[in-house]
């Protein structure tokens, strides 16, 4: 069992002794911040551990969708029980999110903090009758209303199945590639 160390960027397989060490893994923003700076044709390593979490996996996928990096994995040479998770950085130019935050309006800015503290705490997906009672004098209502438009403006995919019955909303961030859950 490998205990996978959080490092704060990914590392450049040009450094002097990048295939050396243990498990780690960077911060979905990190490999973004990488993504915007690096050259064409530069390669990193943004994870070695034997499976990739979730919220790291979205944001290499979604770089990947832009056509950002290209991404693959290969066996550590030096554990064979880890992959070496690797972006190679395209000559396409890096384009940010249309949508600026500061540009939306304040209560489409208030929801989505709410959404990513929930994610950052490991919480299940509020209700809108949750998130209104959080953020005082908004309706479930205007709730709805204002994830329907960060949905729109593609900060949030939403999904919500009918089982039973009942709709189990799950909501990821895109810009973090954290998913909440329903509870249950």
């Amino acid at each position: 069992m490998h205990q996978t160390v959080a490092s704060h960027r990914p590392i450049d397989v040009l450094e002097p002794l990048a295939e050396l060490g243990g498990a780690f893994a960077c911060s979905p923003n990190a490999l973004s911040s990488w993504a915007i700076t690096a050259a064409t044709n530069r390669r990193c390593v943004y994870a070695r551990v034997p499976r990739i979490g979730a919220a790291l996996g979205e944001r290499a996928r979604l770089l990947a969708r832009t056509g950002a990096v290209q991404i693959n994995q290969v066996r550590s040479k030096v554990d064979p029980e880890l992959f070496e998770y690797i972006a190679t950085r395209t000559n396409k130019p890096f384009a940010a999110d249309p949508v600026v935050l500061d540009k939306l309006p304040q209560a489409a800015v208030d929801v989505l903090d709410l959404l990513e503290r929930c994610a950052a705490r490991g919480l299940s997906c509020p209700t809108n009758a949750q998130i209104s009672a959080t953020l005082i004098g908004m309706t479930p209502q205007r709730v709805s209303d204002t994830i329907c438009k960060l949905r729109d403006f593609g900060l949030l995919r939403v999904s919500a199945p009918n089982i039973g019955g009942v709709a189990r909303r799950t909501i990821t961030i895109v810009s973090t590639g954290e998913t909440l859950c329903p509870a249950g």
